[in-house]
């Protein structure tokens, strides 16, 4: 999932069974359950009246790697060696209280050859059908309306996009190839210009999202999308998987790439969950951080 050339697909395999982990922040340290740990966050109440409420997910080795690369041309997945179903779980659990994901034309193009780890969520196996039914309880859509974040405009619009009666957009910079932009509305894709040029800009594309009545948009993009919502001061809440492993290698992706900020982007720790080593899986950290500076 991720930005035009940097998404970062999660290993999907399911979970059966869930352990429990420890909450080490806020007090008292207790054992709590992994399943419907991130449902309790309830996104859906902490809606700004003024403006979107946006939030991401990623998951990284101890040396910060969210995704290795195999050639300078290869923009990477990530690490059969950190993905796991606990963090996998927790990512479907943020999608279940989003009304749009924000993915990438890459994402599309991996899905049309078949390539994708997975399909867009929420999940419709069977270890995820409880939070399809929670979606349902709450009066929302099948599924999230996904919007598919693209400069060139390559996005193949397969059957599978619309799985579920999803709506699908594309947003891209107003300088975009308007033979393009065409061909998309005439497969019934709304196309929304979130630029002033032909890159998408964070403040215009969730600006574009909120006129369309999306109040909660969980971004499952990569570092280059991250880069611009973090530009914009438009990311609210930012979750993070570290598996305690070093990985190495020389050609990977951190969490943001691109200019940098000034001032920085400051967050303060909401909350901390420790899973402890089990089996062949090492231990891991999750962790939960709230933006101290908000942009209306």
């Amino acid at each position: 999932w991720g930005g035009e050339t940097d998404d970062e697909p999660r290993g999907s395999e399911p979970c059966v069974s869930m352990s429990a982990l420890l909450r080490l922040f806020p007090a008292p340290v207790e054992a709590v359950p992994l399943e419907g740990l991130y449902l309790a966050q309830a996104l859906r109440t902490l809606v700004d009246p003024v403006r979107a409420f946006v939030y991401s997910n990623f998951i990284a080795s101890l040396d910060g790697r969210i995704a290795l690369k195999s050639s300078h041309t290869d923009p990477g997945i990530v690490p059969d060696a950190i993905a796991n179903p606990q963090d996998w779980r927790l990512f479907q659990e943020l999608a279940a209280q989003a009304d749009v994901v924000i993915t990438s034309g890459r994402y599309a193009r991996q899905l049309a050859k078949g390539g994708a780890q997975d399909v867009l969520p929420v999940s419709e196996e069977l270890p995820y059908r409880d939070l399809l039914a929670w979606r349902q309880v709450h009066g929302l859509t099948p599924q999230p309306a996904v919007v598919i974040v693209s400069a060139s405009l390559d996005v193949p619009i397969t059957e599978t996009l619309w799985r579920g009666g999803r709506s699908v957009f594309v947003a891209t910079g107003s300088k975009a190839d308007a033979a393009r932009v065409h061909a998309l509305e005439q497969r019934g894709v709304s196309v929304l210009y979130a630029g002033t040029g032909r890159e998408v800009q964070g403040r215009s594309l969730i600006e574009a999202l909120q006129q369309r009545g999306f109040r909660t948009v969980y971004s499952t993009a990569g570092p280059q999308v991250l880069a611009t919502l973090l530009a914009d001061r438009l990311l609210d809440r930012l979750y993070l998987t570290q598996v305690h492993r070093i990985l190495g290698g020389e050609d990977y992706a951190t969490l943001s790439e691109g200019a940098r900020f000034c001032p920085p982007a400051d967050f303060e720790l909401c909350a901390l969950y420790y899973e402890a080593p089990a089996g062949d899986q090492v231990g891991q950290i999750f962790s939960v951080y709230a933006a101290t500076e908000k942009t209306a």
